[in-house]
């Protein structure tokens, strides 16, 4: 089976560089079994009469319509399908994958297992990399060229939370490999499909709500990230706010000029959660600056918790440890 998908980076140059690094890396993860267990079904005993993956391979394209360097697969499947959109892709991933039983019956099904490996793999190379790397419609076409199907899109936001750390200054975003990703998802016995059994679990499970397709609605994200923050952080039901700001400093270090927006996040977080925040109706000419507001903090809380999981990851733990001391 192969699977062809059109990929788009972020729009902000400074993150071309860990773009430039997953197109490099992600090649290299061919055939790789922790890789292919991360992305299939196969650890979940009531879900193994899905496809199994045997064999996985990555290939990556480049070209443009424009430059007139499309690649010739690209301009076919173009012609062939009124979805392959290629006008602004530069980059396409290509998926070889053979499964344990012979492909026998392609159906519904097929596709929508395929759409589920490829959420998976999106969402890991997402944690890993720091850009955005959204998967656009793509196909699916059997070893017999029959054609399977549309893949699913696959957006994310997270540009904007590497812009907003740059601008800050704060939080320093760590970079990491996906091998350190796949290792640390190995050593915690963490799955994409797993339900959360313990903080780390609830981080990750959040995180993965912010992506999506273009129906996708924000408005629950800031929710999501304040939870995986809080997972990482907060022990009971006390002191939250405290635990929050002064936690989030002895890891990710002090905000020079921003400890101001570091309260205002929590107390923004807890006005919309507990109903006490004065919004204009959508309708109101003014909604807009309600959205960008919302945006920034968004932007900004997404880039504490991606940092939080970052450092995880690099120190392979699976929480942070804190230790109460007396000084005489």
């Amino acid at each position: 089976m192969k699977i062809t998908i059109p990929l788009r980076g972020s729009d902000f140059e400074e993150d071309y560089s860990s773009y430039e690094l997953f197109l490099k890396e992600i090649v290299q993860h061919s055939d790789n079994n922790s890789l292919i267990r991360l992305i299939d079904d196969d650890t979940i005993t009531e879900q193994n009469e899905r496809p199994r993956i045997e064999k996985l391979t990555f290939e990556i394209h480049e070209g443009n319509e424009y430059e007139k360097s499309e690649p010739e697969f690209a301009s076919e499947l173009k012609e062939k399908h009124d979805f392959f959109n290629t006008e602004f892709t530069y980059e396409y991933l290509i998926l070889n994958i053979e499964f344990k039983e012979r492909e026998r019956n392609v159906d519904g099904s097929t596709l929508w297992s395929i759409n589920r490996f490829l959420t998976r793999l999106n969402f890991l190379i997402n944690l890993t990399y720091s850009t955005n790397v959204d998967f656009i419609y793509g196909t699916a076409y059997s070893k017999d060229n029959e054609f399977i199907g549309k893949t699913d899109i696959i957006l994310t936001t997270n540009m904007y939370c590497y812009e907003h750390s740059r601008k800050m200054g704060w939080p320093k975003i760590r970079n990491i490999t996906l091998n350190e990703t796949i290792e640390w998802y190995e050593k915690h016995k963490i799955h994409s499909d797993h339900r959360s059994k313990n903080e780390l679990n609830r981080a990750i499970n959040a995180f993965s709500r912010l992506f999506g397709n273009l129906k996708k609605e924000s408005s629950a994200d800031l929710f999501w990230i304040m939870l995986g923050i809080e997972s990482l952080l907060v022990e009971g039901n006390q002191n939250i706010t405290s635990q929050f700001r002064e936690k989030s400093i002895l890891i990710l270090g002090k905000p020079k000029d921003y400890k101001r927006k570091l309260n205002k996040l929590y107390e923004y977080r807890s006005k919309l959660i507990h109903g006490s925040f004065d919004i204009f109706p959508r309708q109101f000419t003014d909604y807009k600056s309600f959205e960008v507001e919302y945006g920034d903090y968004v932007s900004f809380a997404l880039s504490i918790l991606i940092a939080l999981i970052r450092e995880l990851i690099y120190k392979q733990k699976s929480k942070f440890e804190f230790e109460l001391k007396v000084i005489e």
